[in-house]
Parts: C-alpha cells; structure tokens; sequence
C-alpha cells in the first residue's frame, strides 16, 4: 500500500477538507463580530485577528502531548470538532452580548493605541475566542497523528501534504461561500449554525474512516503509548539505520504512537535531521510571520484602488488559501523525487525562494490599477469585480502562497515523521501568524511605508535561511551568497507602492500610509486665488474642496435643529461621530455649543485636521472641542457621559466594518446615550445606496427612534444626503417643536443657511411619512447586516444614477414642514412664509433630477428648464433656482426667449434680469426689442449701469 496514496485515504481528505472550511467560516464570523466590542481601529482590529491566531496557538500547544498519546486521535479530532462546532452555534448571541457590554468595561479610548490597549484587546479576544479556536488549532494536530499510525511507513511525513492541502482548499472555498451565499442570505445566527454542520460533518466523516480503518488494522490508531516512551525525546533515524527499519510490518511499528519513523537527510550538509530540533520551531513560527505580514501590508497597498468592502478581503484571502492548497498538494506529487534524502536542504531552498518572490509580487502590486481597470472597468459589478479581484490577488499573493504552501506542508510531515508530532510546530505557526498584524501592520506600515514594509518580508525570509543554514551546516559562502542575491533584487522592484495618484490640476501637500490606507492631503488654486484643499483617502474617497460648503450645511441643519427644539443657551454637549476634514463638525459648531466631541477612526485624519482649518472652523484649536481617534460604534457605546446631540456623518455603507453604524444595535446605544428630549441626527449617501437599502436604514432607525424627521443636506441630485433626525421621548416637551425666534437669530449668524425658511424647505418626511416608506423592508442588526452584503453589492455597479434615484423616492412623498413643528414667537409667520421656498426647493430638485449629469446646458430639454422657471415664479428668494436659471439664459439662447420673460413677469422690480435679458436680446440681434427694453429699465433703475 502506498503511503501517500492508500485506498484509505479519500475519506480523510474530505475530514480535512470539511475542517478547513468550518474553521475559515468561524474566523470570518467570529473577528467580524468581535470588532462590535474592540472597534475598528487598528488595536481593536489586529486584537481580534491575533486573538483568533493565539487561540488556535494556545490550543496547539496545550493539547500537543494529549494528542501524541490519546488511544484514539481520531476520536479526539472528533471530540475537537464538536467543541468548536458548538461554540460557533452560540457565538453570534455571545459575541453580540459583548459588544453590549465589554466596550463600558474597556472605557471609550480603550483600544485607541498604546501598549496596555493593545495587550487588553488581544488578551480579551484570545479569550472570548479560545473555546472555539483552541479546538481548531488542535484538531489539524489530531488529524495528522491518526493518520501517521495509519502509515508509519510515510518516512518524512509527504503524504500529510495532501491533509494540509484539502485542510486549506476547504478554506479558500469557504471564504468565498460563506461571504457571497451563506452569510448574506442566513445572517450570522443560521449561517453560524450551517458553519458548525460543516464541522460536524468533519467529525462524522473522520469517524467513519477510523472506523474503517480500525476493521482492517485494529491496533493502527488504538495503541497506547509505552509507559517508557517520551514523545518530547524524538528518535530520529539517520542514513545508517538498518534498511529492515523501514519495511518493518506496519503493526510493529505502531506499538507506540510516538515512535519515530527513519527520516532520510543523508545529502544534507549534516545527516542528523533533528541535532536543533527547535528549528522546525523556528522556520514554523517565521513562516507564520512573514506569510500573514504579506497579506497584511499588500490588502493595504491593494486597498488604495479597491473597493474594500466585505467581497474584497474574501476574495483575497479565497485566492492566498487556494493557492496555499494547491502548492502544498503539489509538493506531495514532487516530494519523493524534490526531498529524497535532503530535507535540510529543500527546507533552505523554499525559505530563499520565497524570500526572492517577494519582488515580483511588488511589482504585481505596482501595476495592479492597471489590471484591475482592465478586468473590471468602473460600474462593472459585482460578479466581474470579484473575479478581477481574484485575479489580481492570485497575481500578487500566489507564487509566494504555493511556495509556502509546499513549505509548511514539508514542515509538518517532518514535525510528524520524527515523532515529535505537529500540535507544537502548529502552535509556533500560528503564534507568528498572531505576531504578524503588529509587526508589520502597527509598526512597519506607519515607521516604513508601504513599499519597505513589503520588503520586510523579503529580509525576514533571508534572515529565516541563514539562521537555518547556519545552524544546519550549511556553507556560509552558499549562505552569504544567497542573501546577497534576495537584497540585489529589490533594486529590480518599485520604489513606491503609493498607488492613488492625485487628480489632474490637485498637487499632492502631504500623505500618510497607514493600516487604514492612503490620507493625502492635495490642492489647487481656488476662486479668488486662494487655495482649495482635498482629503483623498486611497482612490475612491475625496473630501473637502468644494463640497467644503454642503459638508458645513450638513452640520449646521442638524444644530439648529437641536438648539431651536432644546433649551435656552448653547447646546449642552454633542457628540460627532466622523470628522473628515472636520467642515461638518466645524459648521455645526458656527451654532453655539458648550461642549462637542469628535471621533474619527483614521489617528492620521485627526492629525491633519489643522491643514482644513479654513473650511473647518480651526476645529483642532477651539477650546470647547475634543478629538479622539477611535472607532465610532464602540466609542458610543463606552462614553460614560449624556449628550444633547449625535451627529453620524456620512460613512460608506458598503466598505468592511460600516453597516455596523447603520445597525439597530448602534442606534439604541445612541438613544441610551441621549438625554431627553435628545437628537440622534444619522446622514445617509444616497448615492452610495438603493433604495432598498435606504429604507432598510429608515426602518430599522425607526425601529429605536419612532419619532423621526427627515431632512435633506443640500440641494443636488447627484450627490445627495438624508439625515434621519430621531428624538428621545421628553413627556414634558411632547414631540419636537422648533422655537421660531431661535431659528431667525441662528441663521441670521450663518453663511450656509441664511434663512429659517431655508431649514424648513429642506424637511420631506415625519415619522409618518417613513413609517409608510419603510414598511415591509427588513432591518438591519448585528445578526443580519442586510447593509454589509447589499450596499457593498451596490459599491461594485457604481451607479452614478442612484442619488438622483432615491431623491426622486423621497420627493414622491415628500410633505412641507407641518405648521404644528414651530412654536413661540413668529412662528405663524414663518410657517406662511416656508411655504413658497419649499414649493421652489422642491421644483428645483425635480429640474436637477431631469438634468442628470447634464454638463452642456446647450442641449437642456425646456421641460427640463421649466421646472427651474417654475422654482424661481414660486419664490424668488431661492438663490439656486435664480443661479440656474442665469447660466442656463446665458448658455442657451433659444432657453432664454422662453426663461427670461417670465422671470421678468415675475420680477419686474429686478435689475439682474434685465441684465440678463438685455444681454440675450443683443446677442440674438434683435435691436428693436433691445431698445425698447432698455429705455424701460433706464427709466425704472437710473442708477444702474445697463448693457
């Protein structure tokens, strides 16, 4: 029978296969869920990684020797499984019960950096997830010592290249089933539940084969181990063990599980393949390392052109997996001919070669925009980005992963074939891969850039060859030589792996490379000559600019509303949750405020804040504001304090990480956090939402908040925002009222609202009005983020037609602000007076709908003017109807006999139209109506220069 390919092992392999998947489904589930409760910075997303990591470590290790002399492995493995199944079928609820309650324990900065932050998270999540990752980390041990006994004859541990590679393949599919089928269409409670079937079916399987294999070898996985036997004292067999050693009868050979197999290294430099047995130790726990740091610093440089959403991390893990299978499969074919009688020296080989394929995957890194756009040009969708994705993944990740793959897989099997058994050397592995988000993401990324962070990788690799060939006898020209030749190469890789280039006519000022991605700060020459500055986050996100107005807006309509419905004086405390450039945050607080929080989860977005003080209000330097770097949910959820005010920016509902602000669960920590009478002001991108979407949002805002308003931030139909205005019951106040006097003085003080009625023509919905809308859509919670799956969906089609969309939906039942929302003094008044500005915001909108992405005003529709004529005769006094109208009279002549004499009957008292239509009737040649319509102005405004 061979040893590498029995009859027997068809029924393993699908063990090992349904293995690897479960576990790849629990850790996708388990550190996705407890970012809820560390956040979404850096420390609380690399604790949740490394806690993952250091519980199948601490499993490895603990339950090594158990396996080594466990009656039955297989049995064990079984036991092993089922442990974790059952843990992940709680997880999802327990993980959520600590999300409710570690962040009050941990305090709001907790895992805002620093040593002690950093040790607290990892410590926390290597707990919570040591029931279900300890198992794991012991199983693949357990599965390799049943199968050992079974073929004692496998001298040098080959044929487990094919339990390491199912093990691994079953994971790569996972990642992409679990992200693209099972979550998104069971949530996380039954999708945990379909994980753990997997697992169980591992167990059941594995039991069937021991089962089998027990009726045609009864002591071949039952045996004892010898009260005399160590199995931390292997006997390795050098070439001059007696040949019979090896064709011993396979029942002998098992009379003790430990005992060692003869391992050929007589063509290595040093024949004794175990003199330092630390050393596969050592290659495991580096191998650990250097692989997890690959990914961690190429996801970030991949992530500047990325999407960055759910898909994307599974993509790239599904393709660094497979290719991981595939190459520890492959060495399974090539061993017997690639090891015979070498393994030191396969082992030095595979450390140097990996550490020279480290260039050409940073320079697959450097040229993957290109490809990218190649595979999948912009609004491609889901399935071609997914598979562009996958491509350039493969590119990058996997020469180095199937090199690896052949790497621990000869590892391993040496681990096994001495004896020594794999749950240590696994632990080791593990424990790097633990290690590697630290290394290289909380330290290398920041201190090195992204380029010589991923050259690291490749030093790290060398330094792993010469310490092994050192130790290993290997000669130190040979050892020289080889590294001299991995550092030369980096001279043939990019200098940079900065890939989001600034925008044609911005000059980049500064950027940081962070963990989180590019920040750079860009500008050009604005109006007036004074500059416009730019945040730029990776490609896809920009901020500032000239949106620096609507971001001010946004701010401010919330403000008001909170000081206009609460008490005299200026808003007791706010909390922002977002800054960006912080233009916001700065515009709100253009309405007093005692006290206002910031919170951002990028530190280096904080940090640049003062280069924005002339959009931002100086928000770094006033006295009555404090900025924290943090994760935003957890924050809330921590903060020891009440406010009067939340204010949620705009936050990509389609990126990793933020559906969980659009959860049920974050706004009942808001609510919980409000003072009576309180607002919870939610903004939503409608452009980066269906409408779908949107209402599942509304509804499940809803759900916390009943009493809801809905406002709009800025008159556009191509990049428009919602906020969702949710108020805490004050039975002493009743539902909200806005003091009418309040408004007028506030205003009064501000540049992006200058007009109370302004406020209220940007009021569509009551609680009513959403309660119909919403109806029927499903909510989004932790459990089942509907948005994390649908929004990221909608992320990939990049549909520049949504904003218009959804504000075409929201416009169908939009209703004017009620009289009954203002109260006090002038609030009649006011009420008579928003009626005709609400009518022309609304006509306004309807043209910018019919307008689209319109830029030649040559070819505008008069239907679509019109509704732009009929803004203006509803009230002059909204300023972006009178604009429109102005550049459209002076761009299209045939629009302007239709435009310009009804803004005149409308007007007849204002000089800017005749203006405007003395110009067109010159340029049109008609002289006599010209004449006639400039002795008629001459004489109403005597004052004023004519054309």
């Amino acid at each position: 029978m061979s040893a590498t390919n029995g009859p027997r092992d068809g029924l393993l392999l699908v063990a090992a296969f349904a293995s690897g998947a479960a576990a790849l489904a629990y850790e996708m589930l388990w550190t996705r869920m407890l970012a809820l409760s560390l956040g979404s910075e850096t420390v609380g997303v690399l604790a949740g990684l490394a806690g993952y990591f250091a519980g199948l470590a601490l499993g490895a290790a603990l339950l090594h020797d158990r396996t080594l002399r466990a009656r039955d492995p297989a049995r064990l493995f079984v036991v092993l499984e089922l442990v974790a199944a059952g843990f992940a079928v709680v997880s999802p609820h327990l993980l959520q019960l600590l999300a409710r309650v570690l962040p009050a324990w941990l305090g709001p900065l907790a895992a805002a950096g620093g040593t002690a932050a950093l040790a607290a998270s990892t410590a926390v999540a290597a707990a919570v997830l040591a029931l279900g990752a300890a198992p794991l980390g012991a199983s693949l041990a357990a599965l390799v010592e049943a199968r050992r006994r079974t073929w004692p004859s496998d001298h040098d541990g080959r044929g487990l290249g094919r339990i390491y590679g199912a093990n691994t393949l079953g994971a790569a599919l996972a990642a992409l089933v679990s992200i693209h089928v099972v979550f998104p269409a069971l949530g996380y409670a039954v999708g945990a539940a379909l994980a753990a079937a997997a697992g169980l079916a591992a167990a059941l399987t594995l039991r069937a084969w021991s089962t089998r294999v027990s009726s045609d070898m009864p002591q071949a996985i039952t045996s004892p181990v010898s009260p005399d036997t160590s199995p931390s004292v292997p006997a390795v067999a050098s070439s001059h063990a007696p040949e019979d050693m090896s064709r011993a009868p396979a029942r002998s050979a098992l009379s003790s599980p430990a005992a060692a197999a003869v391992v050929d290294a007589s063509r290595d430099p040093d024949p004794d393949l175990l003199r330092e047995p630390w050393l596969l130790d050592l290659v495991s726990f580096g191998t650990g390392l250097t692989g997890i740091g690959l990914q961690v610093v190429g996801v970030r440089v991949l992530g500047q052109h990325l999407e960055n959403t759910i898909y994307t991390f599974a993509h790239i893990l599904a393709a660094y997996l497979l290719a991981t299978g595939v190459g520890a499969v492959v060495y399974q074919r090539v061993a017997p001919r690639a090891v015979a009688g070498r393994p030191a020296t396969v082992t030095a080989a595979l450390l140097w070669l990996l550490g020279l394929l480290v260039v050409p995957a940073a320079v697959a890194l450097a040229h993957a925009p290109e490809l990218l756009q190649a595979l999948a040009p912009e609004a491609a969708g889901l399935g071609r980005a997914a598979l562009a994705e996958l491509a350039v993944a493969t590119l990058v990740f996997a020469p180095t992963a199937l090199v690896l793959g052949a790497l621990l897989s000869h590892v391993i099997g040496l681990a096994a074939a001495t004896g020594r058994g794999v749950g240590r050397t696994y632990a080791w592995n593990a424990l790097g891969c633990a290690a590697a988000p630290f290394v290289f993401g909380l330290l290398a990324i920041p201190r090195l850039g992204y380029a010589d962070a991923f050259y690291a990788v490749l030093y790290a690799y060398l330094a792993l060859f010469a310490a092994f060939g050192w130790v290993r006898r290997f000669a130190p020209v040979k050892l020289i030589g080889g590294v001299l030749v991995g550092v030369a190469l980096t001279a043939a890789g990019p200098r940079s792996l900065v890939l989001a280039a600034s925008d044609d006519g911005w000059v980049r000022r500064e950027e940081r490379q962070t963990l989180h991605g590019l920040v750079a700060v860009s500008e050009r020459p604005g109006p007036g000559g004074a500059p416009l500055r730019r945040l730029q986050i990776g490609k896809l996100f920009r901020m500032g600019g000239a949106a620096g107005f609507g971001e001010q807006r946004m701010g401010q309509v919330c403000s008001l509303l909170s000081h206009a419905s609460g008490p005299e004086g200026p808003i007791p405390k706010a909390l922002y949750l977002g800054l960006g450039t912080g233009s916001t945050m700065g515009g709100a607080l253009a309405v007093p405020h005692a006290a206002a929080e910031g919170v951002e989860l990028v530190p280096e977005i904080v940090e640049l804040l003062p280069q924005f003080a002339d959009i931002n209000h100086d928000l770094a330097k006033r006295p009555e504001v404090a900025l924290h770097a943090a994760d935003a949910r957890r924050y809330l959820a921590a903060a020891p304090t009440s406010y009067d005010l939340v204010v949620a920016d705009l936050f990509h509902p389609g990126q990793a990480g933020a559906s969980a602000l659009f959860a049920r669960e974050h706004f009942a920590a808001a609510r919980d956090h409000l003072r009576p009478g309180g607002l919870m002001c939610q903004w939503l991108p409608l452009y980066q939402l269906d409408e779908a979407d949107v209402r599942t949002i509304v509804r499940t805002f809803l759900d916390v908040f009943p009493e809801t308003y809905a406002f709009l931030g800025i008159y556009n139909a191509q990049n428009p925002a919602l906020a969702l205005v949710g108020r805490t019951p004050d039975p002493a106040a009743g539902q909200l009222r806005l003091d009418a006097a309040r408004l007028a003085s506030d205003t009064a003080k501000l540049r992006n609202i200058v007009d109370p009625r302004d406020l209220l023509a940007s009021y569509v919905m009551g609680p009513d009005e959403l309660t119909a809308w919403s109806d029927g859509a499903p909510r989004n919670t932790d459990l089942a983020p509907e948005i994390a799956f649908q929004a990221a969906r909608v992320a990939y089609r990049d549909d520049r037609t949504l904003g218009a969309h959804n504000l075409a939906a929201i416009l169908q039942r939009a209703v004017p602000a009620p009289a009954a929302l203002l109260a006090g003094s002038g609030a009649e008044a006011l009420a008579a007076a928003a009626q005709p500005f609400t009518a022309a915001a609304r006509h306004y909108l309807a043209g910018e709908i019919a307008r689209g992405d319109l830029a030649d005003l040559s070819n505008m529709s008069w239907e679509t003017a019109e509704q732009f004529v009929r803004a203006y005769e509803a009230d002059p006094e909204f300023a972006p109807a009178r604009g429109a109208l102005y550049t459209i009279a002076r761009k299209n002549q045939t629009l302007a006999a239709k435009i310009l004499p009804r803004m005149l009957a409308r007007t007849p008292d204002e000089p800017r139209v005749y203006e405007a239509y003395l110009l067109h009737l010159r340029a049109a040649g008609d002289e006599s109506a010209y004449k006639q319509l400039r002795d008629e102005a001459a004489a109403k405004f005597p004052n004023v220069p004519l054309p």
